[in-house]
């Protein structure tokens, strides 16, 4: 049945090739906090985690401090009053969601994790570029330019972080804060020139000074950040507008929307393919590309991305009896590593708390970045609210090196932060989820 289905979309499905009207969000984390605050050192060690397996393309993050001598200023408070911050730490994630206090899930990177996950994948109206910036003169200028042929933005803020490393033990401390107020922009291909000037402080160190501008809505939803710090040699991206938790009927052919590959840094030849970390027997996984090619999930296929090209695909999948999956769309080369994009689907009237369901799809879905170098994230899959687990690494010789407790999994996917022992050298290792029935996963460690 598996052939004669991929068959058939080979013969019946093709796609036209569509035009990109989003761009991939780069989140900000906003980190509000102050120097005599105990928990604050926690809020940031768990912001590193992220840093840790993000980069400066998709994650950018600023601290910013009240009642803090010359760490503070009326400009930087305004910030605090804005977000109606009191209690702090609070991290606000796109002006959206935010996460106080320092207890359980922050320091280990956790909750954070699990906001940041929400716009991993998300896409943006606008796209926006730094076209220079001066720390010795205090200059930044770029361009914002319109992606979408039908949305709008009108009375938004652009605001525009000056920022510096190495204060001390502090880092990212937001130095100064400027607007642009009733930003407006629309239609297809329409930019927005900006050029702006900060005072400089002659105690600042301009050698680590840099510059974040983010388009923040008046709801205080920021859609598109963008930052002077650098970017990886190998920077592959994806966005989608729309929800990767997907629901509908059994026995049903579920053609999804299109999602996009970004390729912002060096031609790259990857292969594509769908794992599949928990399905029913009887349904199967494919995808086809934007020139109507279709192609079996499992296979390994190849695509070459130069720098700057873009490709768009969609998922083909055949539901067979009610339940449930979790799958990941991924993309691999030696230079990149692997990175993955999750989803889900869920037949209508199916819960994932299922308990003739949950045994099989308690195990880890996988390990991003891999190879690892200082962080990771495990992906850890569960039927139901679960209130802990352990991950056992070993070495090659099945020698257990290290153990990781997860606690308050939660019914469905779960983001659990991982930091190798300094002590382990680099090499192949093996990772294993107690009490799951699935194989050991395998990661390189390269510090």
């Amino acid at each position: 049945m598996k052939h004669i289905m991929i068959a058939i979309l080979l013969l019946s499905f093709g796609l036209l090739a569509a035009e990109i009207t989003y761009w991939p969000t780069t989140s900000i984390a906003e980190d509000f906090g102050a120097t005599w605050c105990g928990g604050c050192p926690f809020a940031w060690e768990g912001l590193q985690v992220l840093h840790g397996y993000t980069h400066n393309g998709e994650l950018i993050s600023a601290k910013l401090y009240t009642e803090s001598a010359e760490l503070s200023s009326p400009e930087i408070q305004q910030r605090f009053d804005y977000y109606e911050v009191i209690g702090i730490p609070a991290v606000i994630f796109n002006g959206k969601i935010r996460i106080d206090g320092s207890g359980d899930g922050i320091a280990d990177g956790s909750l954070y994790g699990a906001a940041l996950n929400q716009f991993r994948y998300t896409s943006s109206p606008i796209k926006m570029n730094i076209g220079s910036f001066s720390a010795t003169g205090g200059t930044l200028s770029g361009t914002i330019e319109m992606v979408s042929p039908t949305e709008s933005i009108s009375n938004a803020n652009i605001v525009y972080y000056l920022l510096e490393n190495s204060v001390g033990s502090e880092t990212h401390v937001v130095r100064s804060v400027l607007y642009d107020n009733n930003f407006a922009l629309s239609g297809a291909g329409n930019t927005h020139n900006y050029n702006k000037t900060f005072a400089l402080n002659t105690a600042w160190n301009t050698a680590n000074l840099w510059a974040i501008a983010a388009v923040q809505l008046e709801n205080k939803a920021i859609v598109q950040s963008v930052s002077t710090l650098p970017l990886p040699a190998n920077n592959l991206r994806a966005a989608m507008n729309w929800n990767p938790w997907m629901e509908g009927p059994a026995n049903y052919s579920h053609n999804s929307q299109t999602f996009w590959l970004y390729n912002f840094g060096a031609p790259d030849n990857y292969t594509t393919h769908i794992a599949v970390d928990y399905a029913p027997a009887d349904w199967y996984f494919n995808y086809c590309d934007e020139e109507g090619n279709c192609y079996p999930g499992h296979l390994e296929t190849p695509v070459s991305l130069g720098t700057g090209d873009t490709k768009d695909f969609h998922l083909n999948i055949w539901i067979g009896s009610p339940g449930y999956a979790y799958f990941r769309f991924v993309i691999s080369s030696p230079n990149l590593g692997e990175y993955s994009i999750p989803f889900h689907y869920q037949v209508e009237g199916t819960s994932v708390s299922d308990p003739t369901l949950s045994p099989a799809a308690f195990r880890i879905s996988g390990l991003y970045p891999n190879p690892v170098s200082k962080a990771a994230v495990f992906t850890v899959l569960s039927g139901k609210n679960t209130p802990e687990a352990t991950i056992d690494v070993f070495n090659l010789k099945g020698q257990k090196v290290q153990c990781l407790d997860a606690k308050n999994l939660q019914g469905g996917e779960n983001m659990i932060s991982f930091t190798p022992e300094s002590t382990l050298p680099n090499g192949i290792y093996f990772y294993r989820l107690q009490g799951s029935s699935a194989k050991a996963g395998k990661f390189i460690l390269v510090k």
